[in-house]
């Protein structure tokens, strides 16, 4: 990314893949979803020279069909004197909505960007995360293309940015836990722990800022000023809702941290995944370690690598882990770079789908 792309904010499928029968969610006939308004606000101190820019985000969304979406998207970035930086618009390409989380994927088909009159836009895709918190703010998260930033079919990393103005609202289907009683801190502190503990903000900007990140794909960077580490830590347990393995027993437990100052990718921390059978027979026991971490809001995008597995194949393979946060219960949603599906892609990940029985998770960030 060249310093004249860092300059400015122009505002960082299917899926089926299965590791032994753990699996990604298959999208068939799904309940209606969308993404829908227009919200703006500034950068804050975290975008360094972009501090004060005012950005804005229109987004005409809909989909029963994740891969085949209808609709539109524009993007807006001034300087605060009212100077343009970058305009840019396209269709969406990809969308899926769970809850109040939204990821959509787009591609540019008209752009006007007089910052950067040396990038190309149109042709270029996009990813954005919406996060529809109501009274106590909107948030959106992205990816450019055209910054040379990877994009892949529906992954999308954190909603770091509040907005301030304006209304974005997600629809989509809220998954119901397949239990009651769920302790939203059951796994949590014990995973915080492990993970380094705290819980304090962060400061991580997308596509620009203080500091360009060594995670080039990632398209993030940290503002050290106010950083104060991110955290994403918890144990969470349910049953399969895919009908090839409907109430298998599933557990998911992650502990991941980034360091005040620190870029994403420098994140530490473990995972492990298990699958079991109703009779307790194994399906699948693997575990790693984390590589990027970003949480905005209350949501998280965690990714590493499977370094031991009761399948040896699995070692080497990227995993993805994106968690919402929620005060009524917690969703986690996952990714597994099996050779054939999507490339996942660093502090990216899917909308979070599954929401568990047991356990929790801790989010802290921007």
């Amino acid at each position: 990314m060249t310093r004249t792309a860092r300059r400015f904010l122009v505002a960082g499928l299917a899926v089926t893949a299965v590791v032994s029968g753990v699996a990604a969610p298959a999208f068939a006939a799904e309940a209606p979803m969308s993404v829908r308004g227009s919200a703006g606000g500034q950068l804050g101190p975290e975008f360094g020279p972009m501090a004060g820019d005012p950005v804005r985000f229109e987004i005409q969304a809909s989909a029963t069909d994740p891969m085949k979406p209808s609709g539109t998207f524009k993007v807006t970035h001034h300087k605060p004197d009212g100077s343009l930086l970058a305009r840019f618009s396209g269709e969406v390409t990809g969308l899926h909505a769970v809850g109040q989380v939204g990821v959509l994927n787009g591609k540019i088909t008209w752009a006007e960007h007089p910052g950067a009159p040396q990038l190309e836009f149109v042709g270029k895709p996009v990813s954005l995360t919406v996060q529809d918190e109501g009274r106590r703010g909107d948030r959106i998260g992205w990816v450019w293309g055209f910054f040379g930033q990877p994009v892949s079919p529906l992954q999308g990393t954190a909603p770091v940015l509040r907005l301030s103005d304006g209304d974005l609202s997600v629809r989509g289907p809220v998954p119901g836990a397949d239990a009651v009683g769920r302790s939203a801190a059951g796994g949590a502190d014990q995973a915080a722990v492990s993970a380094g503990g705290g819980a304090d903000k962060a400061v991580v900007a997308a596509g620009g800022g203080a500091d360009q990140s060594a995670a080039e794909g990632s398209g993030l960077a940290v503002a050290a000023e106010r950083d104060r580490g991110h955290l994403l830590a918890g144990t969470v347990r349910g049953t399969s809702k895919d009908p090839e393995f409907l109430g298998d027993p599933l557990m998911f437990s992650v502990a991941a941290r980034v360091e005040p100052g620190a870029t994403p990718d420098t994140a530490s921390g473990k995972f492990h995944v298990t699958h079991h059978k109703p009779d307790g027979g194994l399906v699948a026991d693997f575990s790693g370690r984390i590589t990027c971490l970003v949480v905005g809001g209350r949501v998280g995008m965690a990714t590493g690598v499977v370094e031991a597995s009761a399948d040896p194949a699995h070692v080497g393979l990227k995993v993805s882990f994106s968690v919402y946060d929620g005060a009524r219960g917690d969703r986690i949603g996952w990714l597994w770079g099996v050779p054939g599906s999507d490339p996942v892609l660093d502090c990216q990940g899917f909308t979070p789908f599954f929401a568990p029985s047991t356990g929790g998770f801790v989010a802290r960030g921007l």
